[in-house]
C-alpha cells in the first residue's frame, strides 16, 4: 500500500471515531455513558499509533507534524505525572475515579488524542495555499463532529421530551453524554461551526442542511438548562460580531427557528403533558453553591499549592477543607476547571494550564486572516467558558481535542518537517504487537468488568446471591485497580453479614481509593462485628471526615466516646 493510502485510512479512521465518541452508548454495562467513550477513545488513540507507525515503516522514515501547542501541553502533562509521582492516593491519580476516570492515563489520552489527530492532517503553507487540502481536511473533521453533534442533538431532545412527559417536571437533556453540562459544553462548542456552515453555505440545499443543524443544536442547548454553556454561547456572539460576522438574515433565521421549536416542545410539554418548568426556572435563577465551593477549594489549594494533591483527587480531600454544607451529593469536583488544575496539579500545573490556553490564543492570532479562522477560535471560547464554570468531563473533552487538532491545522502556517534517520522495520514490529497487546488489556478487561458489575447488582437486586457474588468476584480480577468493583463485593458480603469479606473488600476499596463516607461506614461496622475496635474507629473517623454534616456518620463515631 502507497503511503498516501495509508494517509487516507489514518484520517477514516479518525473521522470515524469522532463521529462515534460522542454517541457511545452500552446498555449492558454499569456505567452506560462514560467508560464506552473511555475504551473507544483508547481504540482510537491505539488504532491511530499503529496506523502511525506502519506509514513510518511503509515510507522509511519519520515525519512529525508540530504546532504552537506542542510544548506547553507537554509541560501541562509532565506536570500531571510529577503530581501524580506526589499524588495524595496514586492509584486515583493514575487511573482515576469510576465513572470520571480523570487519572494522569486520561490526560496522556488527551494529549495522544490531539498529537496523533494532528498527524493525520496536512497543514496549510505559510501562503495559505494550503499543502495536501489541509484546511479542507480540517474542515471535513469539524462537520463530521457537527454530524454527530447533531445526532446527539436529537437524542438529547427525545430523551427530554420523554423523561419530562414521563416525570411531569422539565427534565433537563443530556442524551448521550449523561450529564446536562456535559452536554452543554459539546453543544456550545459546536453552534459557531454550524454557524459559519450557514453563513458560508453557497446553494439552498447547503443552508437549508445548515440551518437545521443550527436549530437542533440550538434546541438541544437550550433544553440542556446549562447556565454555562448558555453564556459560552451568550460570549461566543460577541466573539462572532467583534471577528467581523455581522447580523444577518441567516442569523435572524436560525434564531426563530430555534425559539419556535424550543416554544413548540415546551408549550407541548405543559399542555399535552402537564408537565410544570417553574421549579427549573427557579433553579436556574439561583447561584447554587458554587461561591462557597470555590472559596473551600481555594483553602485546600493553599495547603498543598505546589503540586498539588494529584489527578481526580479532588474527592478524597475537599470534604476536610469543606465549611459549609453543599447538600447530600459528594463533591469530587472543583466545577471550575482552573481550581480544579490548581487543586490537583498545584501552581505549576495551573502554570502549565495557561501556557496551554495562550498557545490556542497565539496560533488563532497567527491564522486569524485564514478561512473560518474566527468562528474556530469562537468554537474554542464557547468550550472553554463553559468549562471555567464546570470541568473536564471525559465525554465532551474527547471531541474537543479533536476539534483542537483541527482549529490547529486551520490556523497554523508551520510546514511539517522530516525527522532524521531511518526507521527500522522490526522495531516498527515490535511496536505494533505491543500496541495490539495494549489495546486488549486496555479495553477488553475494562468492559469485561463493568459488564459483571451490571450483572452483580442485578442479581444482589433480584436475591441471586450466589450469582452477585461470582460476578462481582468476576469484575474485581478484571480491574483490580478500581476500587467500586471492591466496594460491590463488600456490600454483597455486608448484607449477608460475612463480616471478615466484607472488611477485607471494603479495605481493598480504601487503599484504592474512594470518597464514599458509606464504604467507611460500613467498614467501621464490619471490623466492630470482627471485634477490632480500634480498626472500627477509625473508619468512623474517616467517615465523619468525609461527610461531616451526616446524623448517621455522626451518630456512629459517637458510639466510641470520647479517646482517653
Amino acid at each position: 500500500m502507497t503511503p498516501w493510502g495509508l494517509a487516507g485510512i489514518e484520517r477514516w479512521f479518525l473521522r470515524l471515531g469522532a463521529f462515534v465518541l460522542p454517541l457511545a452508548y452500552w446498555w449492558d454495562t454499569y456505567d452506560r455513558y462514560v467508560i464506552s467513550k473511555l475504551l473507544l477513545a483508547r481504540v482510537l488513540v491505539l488504532g491511530l499509533l499503529v496506523l502511525f507507525v506502519i506509514r513510518v515503516m511503509v515510507t522509511g522514515s519519520l515525519t512529525i507534524k508540530r504546532t504552537t501547542l506542542d510544548l506547553p501541553l507537554l509541560a501541562f502533562v509532565g506536570s500531571a505525572f510529577v503530581s501524580t509521582l506526589f499524588a495524595y492516593n496514586q492509584n486515583v491519580a493514575v487511573f482515576g475515579t469510576y465513572s470520571r476516570y480523570d487519572g494522569f492515563l486520561t490526560i496522556l489520552i488527551y494529549a495522544a488524542l490531539f498529537w496523533l489527530s494532528v498527524q493525520t492532517l496536512n497543514f496549510p503553507s505559510p501562503s495559505g495555499g494550503g499543502q495536501g487540502g489541509g484546511v479542507g481536511e480540517a474542515r471535513v473533521l469539524m462537520r463530521v463532529l457537527l454530524a454527530s453533534g447533531y445526532l446527539v442533538a436529537l437524542i438529547a431532545i427525545l430523551q427530554s421530551v420523554t423523561d419530562s412527559a414521563t416525570q411531569g417536571v422539565l427534565v433537563p437533556a443530556f442524551g448521550t453524554l449523561g450529564q446536562k453540562n456535559v452536554l452543554g459544553a459539546f453543544l456550545a462548542m459546536l453552534i459557531p461551526l454550524a454557524y459559519r456552515e450557514l453563513v458560508e453555505a453557497d446553494s439552498w440545499s447547503r443552508r437549508i442542511i445548515a440551518l437545521n443543524a443550527t436549530t437542533i443544536i440550538g434546541v438541544a442547548l437550550i433544553l440542556s438548562l446549562s447556565r454555562s454553556a448558555w453564556l459560552g454561547t451568550a460570549v461566543v456572539a460577541v466573539v462572532l460580531i467583534v471577528g467581523g460576522y455581522r447580523p444577518t438574515l441567516q442569523l435572524g433565521l436560525a434564531c426563530l427557528a430555534v425559539v419556535l421549536v424550543a416554544g413548540l416542545i415546551l408549550g407541548g410539554l405543559r399542555v399535552g403533558a402537564g408537565v410544570h418548568a417553574e421549579q427549573k426556572v427557579d433553579e436556574l435563577a439561583n447561584s447554587g453553591d458554587r461561591p462557597a465551593l470555590w472559596r473551600d477549594t481555594l483553602t485546600l489549594t493553599a495547603s498543598r499549592p505546589v503540586f498539588g494533591y494529584g489527578p481526580d483527587n479532588f474527592g478524597l480531600v475537599f470534604p476536610r477543607f469543606q465549611t459549609t454544607y453543599l447538600g447530600r451529593q459528594q463533591w469530587d469536583k472543583a466545577h471550575a476547571e482552573s481550581l480544579q488544575v490548581a487543586a490537583t496539579q498545584g501552581l505549576v500545573g495551573l502554570a502549565a494550564y495557561v501556557l496551554v490556553l495562550a498557545a490556542f490564543v497565539r496560533a488563532f492570532w497567527k491564522g486569524r486572516h485564514r478561512e473560518g479562522a474566527v468562528a474556530i477560535f469562537a468554537a474554542w471560547v464557547a468550550y472553554q467558558v463553559t468549562l471555567q464554570l464546570n470541568f473536564s468531563a471525559l465525554a465532551a473533552s474527547l471531541p474537543f481535542w479533536i476539534f483542537a487538532a483541527a482549529a490547529m491545522a486551520s490556523w497554523t502556517p508551520t510546514l511539517p518537517s522530516p525527522a532524521s534517520g531511518q526507521a527500522k522495520k522490526w522495531i516498527a514490529g515490535i511496536m505494533i504487537a505491543a500496541l495490539s497487546a495494549l489495546a486488549v488489556v486496555a479495553t477488553v478487561f475494562p468492559y469485561l468488568a463493568d459488564s459483571r458489575l451490571n450483572v452483580a447488582v442485578r442479581a444482589d437486586i433480584e436475591g441471586r446471591v450466589d450469582a452477585a457474588r461470582t460476578a462481582a468476584a468476576e469484575a474485581r480480577d478484571f480491574a483490580p485497580r478500581e476500587s467500586v468493583y471492591a466496594v460491590e463485593m463488600g456490600n454483597i458480603a455486608f448484607e449477608h453479614s460475612d463480616w471478615d469479606l466484607a472488611a477485607k473488600a471494603y479495605h481493598d476499596a480504601v487503599l484504592l481509593g474512594t470518597y464514599n463516607p458509606l464504604v467507611y461506614r460500613n467498614l467501621a461496622l464490619a471490623d466492630l462485628k470482627l471485634g477490632r475496635s480500634a480498626e472500627a474507629r477509625a473508619a468512623a473517623e474517616k467517615a465523619v471526615e468525609l461527610d461531616r454534616f451526616d446524623p448517621a456518620n455522626r451518630a456512629l463515631l459517637a458510639q466510641f466516646g470520647s479517646r482517653p
